[in-house]
């Protein structure tokens, strides 16, 4: 059976070893992204809003203000809210705790 520390070991071996092709298809995929979310936001933009309410197009910088904007405005945090791996586990079970302590909501109040 493998461990965790076996596992992190051959990603690592993995990223290393092929780290010289994997850097400019990462730059490639990201600069695609950016450039395709950009024009995505602007189409989407011109094709509901502008014949709902004609309202006029926007540009691709403008497109991607707002996306920042909705960002800031409807995700309190910029941060993952979900964590995972061994490092992010809850530090307290129900199975783990002490048998005389008590269980369920009302034990921290």
């Amino acid at each position: 059976m493998n461990t965790y520390e076996e596992k992190r070991e051959r990603r690592r071996r993995f990223v290393r070893k092929n780290l010289l092709w994997l850097i400019p298809i990462g730059a490639v995929v990201g600069t695609g992204m950016f450039i395709g979310l950009g024009f995505l936001v602007s189409w989407l933009w011109r094709v509901t809003l502008g014949d709902i309410f004609g309202f006029k197009a926007i540009s691709f910088w403008q497109a991607w203000g707002l996306m920042l904007l909705s960002q800031i405005l409807f995700k309190a945090t910029v941060r993952p809210t979900m964590r995972t791996g061994p490092m992010h586990h809850r530090r307290w079970r129900v199975d783990d705790a002490p048998a005389d302590a008590p269980a369920g909501p009302e034990a921290h109040v």
